[in-house]
């Protein structure tokens, strides 16, 4: 309709209704537009966010081994300073103990030495290298660690270290079973056979005659293994199982309470984890994490 029909018709009052039409193709074209933007706008948010949580898991993995070597490092601080005071009670206390025992000794080999004073003698001999082996674990405990890492197998180290056990895990007819991916780690070979030594030590005195030992090892992840000793004995409740690391704090009556700690030293020094768990459905596990492995 020209704008002159629409006048005339207006002017005879004949109009009674319009009908505008518009073409709709240029706000499709700009809806499409819109939804592809907004396709890509998401697609490229899906992105940064799976960065975001990469990166996340980075930063969080970097900040536990930061922690870790940090306690590891605050504790071979202290321990340095208790070498100092170590030395001195070592090189203060032993003579002493050494002349105590001689001369025990001495007394029980006279030729007129009744069977009470033979008796009294040993028993002063027995109980001084009680006092001698507890003077000797401080030491031991309180001695700074040194780290030399090395490529370590480690079925072969704990073969080597069972192999030591032998004479006390027969004599109370212990059966010991090593599971797990044949791995080597980085680590210091001698500081690791005296942790895991310390370890099995201390599961073959909680057993009763004829328990079980296993020695279970694996990968947390590619990069990382771990290593389990569990045992069926009675267990560690779960208020004591922090406890269990502590110097002097033991369950047997013939430990001297620093075994688990040199244990827990030694892991902290490497940049490692330990803790203590309840082995369904009895006994106790130590396990031990973070080890790198190497090929």
């Amino acid at each position: 309709m020209s704008d002159e029909e629409y006048k005339a018709l207006t002017a005879k009052r004949e109009l009674h209704g319009l009908v505008l039409t518009m073409s709709t193709e240029k706000v499709d074209l700009a809806s499409a537009k819109d939804l592809w933007q907004r396709f890509v706008i998401v697609f490229f948010a899906g992105i940064s966010a799976a960065g975001f949580g990469l990166a996340w898991r980075t930063v969080s993995r970097t900040s536990e081994l930061q922690v870790r070597l940090v306690r590891a490092s605050e504790l071979n601080t202290h321990l340095k300073e208790m070498n100092l005071a170590a030395a001195g009670l070592a090189h203060e206390t032993r003579n002493p103990l050494n002349i105590i025992r001689g001369m025990a000794q001495m007394l029980s080999k006279q030729p007129d030495a009744t069977p009470e004073i033979r008796d009294k003698s040993r028993a002063i001999v027995d109980e001084t290298d009680k006092v001698t082996a507890q003077l000797n674990e401080f030491i031991n405990y309180s001695r700074p660690r040194e780290i030399r890492r090395a490529v370590l197998p480690l079925h072969s180290a704990i073969k080597e270290v069972v192999r030591a056990l032998s004479y006390d895990m027969d004599e109370k007819k212990v059966k010991l079973e090593i599971k797990g991916e044949v791995l080597s780690v980085e680590a210091d070979e001698q500081l690791f056979r005296q942790a895991l030594f310390n370890l099995l030590l201390n599961a073959v005195q909680a057993l009763p005659v004829g328990g079980e030992i296993t020695v279970v090892t694996g990968r947390q992840i590619a990069s990382e293994a771990f290593l389990e000793v569990r045992d069926n004995g009675p267990g560690v409740p779960p208020a004591n199982r922090k406890e269990v690391f502590k110097p002097y704090f033991t369950t047997h009556q013939k430990g001297t309470g620093l075994g688990l700690a040199v244990v827990q030293q030694i892991v902290l020094a490497h940049g490692w984890e330990i803790e203590c768990l309840g082995n369904e459905p009895q006994g106790a596990v130590f396990r031990i994490t973070h080890l790198k492995v190497r090929a």
